[in-house]
């Protein structure tokens, strides 16, 4: 029985991989990774990274890299126990929070345990978040010391001979929750944990703080924060309403995070400064006469056919998402059903009503390709929200 498990979980796991990254082929529009080879894909291996975007993200790094990954989440969604068999299928482990009940944070013994024992085998990385919730705002938020708490009791259970190395990651979305967004995925240099031993022997607490700080600080550089946070604001709309886009991510990571620095220093002197023109997101401007006219067919063919996918999946992401950082987890996970049925349905229905196989596999072929057209048209010319945000007016 035990075995039938194990391969149900691993033909789930390779499936669901193969479709999930087909999705995000088309849910991302521009993807770009930094420091790939500076990935030890060998041995013990922690991500620890920020996060904004609930399931999303850890999809991001799962297919960034080779290897299968491990990944601690809130344990709250593994009560059901249908849902528990298939997230376990997918190599997520639970771990209990405050907010979960005392005896639910004792349970987390077990679960480090685990930790241990796959980091010490040395085949799988394990992916953390070490903030210890997610958030949209573009800032890194003080980091939890579990990160700090399972590389240490690996190193102990292997007497620190063990080659554990923590890999800082940055994840930059230009729009979080929406389709068509661009990523700069952001790996950092390695930090080799077996440098802390003599402070741990010395000291535990010192060498907890010691490599929670050195990872924090690893952790910033690779992600756009904005500071102070009471005018977060502010400064936000002024850089959106003053930045250049660039074709490569990463030179436009690097414009924008001079860019904030420059902006946020008059803020940091004046907390109370509140320049009423940036008081409201800036609005982009309109594409060209060319654009808008050349594509409008393109868009009016794609937003035609897409109509009942597009309402279907409004209606999921209206009843079940009542947080705004699941839109583009949920957004991903429906298209793995919808995409699929609505366009099969559709090229039934063409078929059926011209009996021409043709005509049933160009329109099978150019769906999609006109469906993203059509969504990237409506953004820049109809929603017209600001280029690195995917809600208007969210409120922090």
């Amino acid at each position: 029985m035990k075995f039938i498990r194990q391969l149900v979980h691993l033909v789930y796991y390779d499936t669901l991989r193969v479709f999930i990254a087909t999705i995000l082929r088309f849910y991302i529009k521009n993807w770009q990774i930094v420091n790939y080879a500076k990935i030890p894909h060998k041995g013990p291996v922690i991500f620890v990274s920020n996060h904004q975007n609930a399931f999303l993200d850890p999809l991001i790094i799962l297919f960034s890299q080779a290897r299968r990954i491990y990944f601690l989440v809130r344990a709250n969604i593994f009560q059901n126990p249908i849902a528990r068999f298939w997230l376990e299928s997918l190599h997520m482990m639970p771990i209990y929070r405050v907010r979960d009940g005392l005896r639910s944070v004792a349970k987390n013994d077990t679960i480090i345990q685990k930790c241990v024992d796959l980091l010490t085998l040395g085949k799988e990385p394990l992916l953390l978040y070490a903030e210890g919730n997610h958030n949209l705002r573009r800032a890194l938020r003080p980091l939890q010391k579990g990160v700090a708490r399972i590389a240490f009791a690996t190193m102990e259970a292997n007497n620190f001979e063990l080659d554990l190395t923590i890999v800082p990651v940055g994840l930059n979305y230009s729009r979080h929750t929406r389709f068509r967004t661009d990523m700069l995925l952001y790996y950092g240099e390695p930090i080799k944990v077996k440098h802390y031993e003599t402070l741990y022997k010395e000291n535990p607490n010192k060498a907890y703080n010691a490599l929670v700080n050195d990872v924090f600080k690893a952790m910033d550089a690779l992600v756009l924060s904005i500071r102070p946070s009471a005018s977060y604001r502010y400064i936000e709309n002024e850089w959106l309403a003053t930045r250049k886009d660039q074709p490569d991510k990463l030179a436009q990571f690097n414009n924008d995070r001079a860019l904030i620095e420059k902006i946020s220093e008059p803020y940091r002197e004046h907390p109370e400064r509140a320049p009423s023109e940036y008081a409201r997101e800036p609005v982009p401007p309109l594409p060209s006469l060319a654009y808008r006219v050349l594509l409008f067919p393109v868009f009016l063919y794609g937003y035609i056919n897409s109509f009942v996918g597009y309402k279907l999946l409004h209606l999921i992401i209206k009843n079940l998402v009542t947080d705004i950082h699941f839109y583009g987890s949920i957004k991903s996970a429906a298209n793995l059903v919808l995409a699929p049925l609505v366009v099969g349905l559709q090229t039934w229905a063409v078929y059926s009503f011209t009996a021409n196989p043709v005509i049933a596999g160009v329109y099978l072929f150019t769906f999609p390709f006109a469906t993203i057209l059509a969504f990237d048209y409506k953004f820049k010319v109809f929603d017209r929200l600001p280029n690195m945000k995917g809600v208007a007016d969210y409120k922090f």
